[in-house]
């Protein structure tokens, strides 16, 4: 039987280098070979979408830390004792502030004599 001549159109678009007889035994390895492509891809499409999470959660966590220093900013300026006083006087309270510096109240022991 003479060597036939390889036609790209028959043999290889319509799949017959797969019947011949050499090219049979090799159907494991061209399986292997289609996973490692699948692999390939899966891993790569796992690792984009990975790459697009992590950034989205750098935008975030930026936009909170922006939210979180102005807030902050604001809090510290509402809880300073001339804004508190001022915030008192405008709701008409007569409340004051005090004259006398802050002293620690000692708590009373039955147990000991004296005080």
């Amino acid at each position: 039987m003479a060597k036939r001549k390889f036609d790209i159109r028959n043999d290889l678009l319509g799949g017959q280098f797969l019947t011949r007889r050499q090219l049979a035994g090799q159907w494991v390895f061209i399986l292997y070979i289609f996973v490692l492509i699948f692999l390939y891809i899966t891993l790569n499409l796992a690792v984009i979408n990975t790459q697009k999470a992590s950034s989205r959660n750098s935008r975030e966590l930026k936009n909170l830390k922006a939210d979180y220093t102005s807030k902050e900013a604001k809090l510290q300026a509402q809880s300073s004792r001339s804004e508190i006083t001022l915030r008192l006087q405008q709701s008409g309270s007569t409340l004051k502030s005090s004259t006398e510096p802050a002293f620690r109240v000692k708590k009373y022991d039955s147990g000991t004599e004296g005080f």
